[in-house]
């Protein structure tokens, strides 16, 4: 796997994308700026319902169906149905995406921390050697601990073959059959070797892996393309940290991470403080990437889904804002010790409410929650789980 990012190709990029990378640039900024001069609980509410959104959209580009009200739901721990692969993924990506919102991104997006995340610690640095004097970046390649078993199970596999072999001479089995229990043998060997089956917790973490994958000299790869965007714009930098995620795929089991580290490219660069939806972005925008497109179309049409994913965010806040005056309407007349407000903002900061919750965070009795939900008549999220007891209410 090569992304070749030369220096006459970074150099038509910056010209090529200067106008939507400005475009972008300029709505991000816009977004980052409302949501600072916002509410707390407004700006609370949007950052939290973007990790959300951006769940949903991520499950979605993979041809999958994610409910936003299951999604939320199962986060809360009030599934009203068995949760599918779908909502397992996308409350992963949703975790994930909090722990980078919370990180420092410098911290996380330091080689070692990334490698650590992706559990290859123990590879190398990038080999400069690998790259051409053009400026071309070549992945390194490492061998993966399943290709060395490979290599140390060849001459034990033929034994076995062997042995069956004359198995088959001494029973007049069917050769047929002798090939399919050699294949057996051969897999079962195999995934003994790439997971432990020795403890209860290795037994519960199986794992099939590719052998041929090489993702430790994938990731090597999209290290150093993430190095050479060091001295492009953020937009540009950020763009393309995504784009060759897309393309060297370094993760196996966690594609979806490419968007939101690229994301966090953008916070460490200082273009948006928040965590943008990128994913929901490239979603609701008319580009579809695709591998056999030219690099420059591909950075245009992210760059686009940038813009895109802060417009969303600034709707998303105008509709919270919204919501929460018709809702402070009710709070008019009230007594001064009245908590109906608070429970208004706890409606907008968070994606989902329950009886107990609200009691907890209001320091009231379950009692005064169900009184207050009533003096918000019609004014009162939209109740999400269809029941008459273990309810929850929400702004989606």
């Amino acid at each position: 796997m090569r992304y070749d990012l030369t220096r006459t190709v970074r150099r038509e990029l910056v010209s090529d994308c200067a106008v939507a990378a400005e475009a972008a640039a300029i709505a991000l900024a816009r977004c980052d700026e409302r949501l600072l001069r916002a509410e707390p609980a407004l700006a609370k509410g949007v950052r939290e319902r973007g990790h959300a959104f951006e769940a949903q959209a991520l499950i979605g580009l993979t041809g999958g169906l994610c409910p936003l009200e299951d999604l939320c739901l199962h986060d809360a721990g009030m599934d009203v149905r068995s949760p599918t692969r779908e909502i397992a993924r996308a409350a992963t990506i949703l975790d994930e995406r909090r722990r980078l919102a919370r990180g420092e991104p410098g911290e996380l997006l330091k080689p070692t921390a990334l490698r650590q995340r992706f559990g290859i610690a123990g590879a190398g640095e990038p080999d400069r050697t690998d790259r051409h004097k053009t400026g071309s970046v070549a992945a390194k390649r490492v061998t993966a601990p399943w290709d060395r078993i490979d290599v140390e199970d060849d001459e034990e596999d033929q034994v076995d073959d062997n042995d069956l072999d004359r198995e088959e001479d001494d029973d007049h089995a069917d050769p047929a059959f002798a090939d399919i229990d050699a294949l057996l043998v051969r897999t079962r060997k195999k995934l003994d070797a790439w997971n432990d089956l020795s403890s209860e917790q290795g037994r519960k973490n199986l794992t099939l892996r590719d052998p041929a994958y090489d993702a430790p000299g994938r990731f090597e790869g999209w290290l150093a393309v993430l190095e050479e965007g060091r001295g492009l714009p953020a937009t540009v930098a950020a763009a393309l940290a995504l784009d060759a995620w897309l393309w060297l795929e370094p993760s196996e089991r966690a594609g979806e991470l490419g968007f939101a580290l690229a994301a966090t490219v953008l916070r460490q660069r200082g273009v948006a403080a928040h965590l943008p939806a990128l994913g929901l972005g490239l979603r609701r925008v008319r580009f579809r990437w695709s591998p056999h497109q030219t690099l420059g179309v591909r950075i245009t049409g992210l760059l686009g889904a940038f813009a895109e994913a802060a417009a969303f965010g600034q709707g998303d806040l105008d509709r919270l804002s919204l919501a929460r005056t018709v809702m402070l309407r009710k709070c008019e007349g009230r007594r001064g010790n009245s908590r109906l407000a608070e429970l208004v903002d706890l409606f907008v900061s968070t994606p989902l409410v329950t009886v107990q919750m609200a009691a907890a965070r209001l320091q009231v009795t379950p009692q005064a929650v169900e009184a207050m939900l009533r003096k918000l008549g019609g004014s009162l999220p939209r109740e999400l789980t269809g029941r008459k007891r273990y309810r929850a209410w929400g702004i989606i």
